[in-house]
């Protein structure tokens, strides 16, 4: 079976199926969906704000990343589930579509960025210093804000 042949057979599952036939699956999805962004996208936003310096100044980094760690991994896992649910309803007109593999290669490099990198800045053990902390920051912001955007631009097509 080729990629091809299993974006169709992912289309054709009964989860998609229902997805794309549903009157209300499909946008309740899409809600669970943006109610996971949210969750992630801004304590994730606050925390590299900080390490631009930008934002935070009154408490260390490390502090605050932690504690926003339980908000930041429930909406990762809200996307996790809901992104390929919606993406399986529509999985063949993606397969085409050059945005989309580059929105899954720029998803795939934040996604080990923020697990690997951003790690080292919530420990009090090896603090981060100015330097380092605002270019993690900078590149988690750049590599997240490029994938939010070709995902509209993945719309377009």
């Amino acid at each position: 079976m080729d990629f091809c042949e299993a974006f169709v057979w992912i289309e054709r599952t009964p989860i998609a199926e229902a997805l794309r036939t549903s009157r209300v699956l499909f946008p309740m999805v899409e809600s669970i969906h943006l109610v996971g962004l949210a969750l992630f996208a801004g304590p994730l936003f606050l925390t590299n704000m900080a390490l631009l310096g930008l934002a935070m100044h009154r408490q260390p980094v490390a502090e605050f990343a932690r504690a926003l760690l339980p908000w930041t991994r429930g909406g990762i896992a809200l996307l996790l589930v809901t992104g390929p649910l919606m993406f399986a309803a529509q999985a063949t007109k993606w397969y085409d579509n050059p945005v989309f593999w580059f929105k899954m290669g720029l998803l795939t490099l934040a996604l080990a960025f923020q697990w690997r990198v951003h790690p080292k800045v919530m420990s009090e053990a090896a603090p981060v210093r100015p330097l380092s902390a605002k270019l993690i920051g900078g590149v988690s912001l750049l590599l997240w804000i490029s994938t939010a955007l070709s995902a509209k631009i993945m719309e377009m097509f």
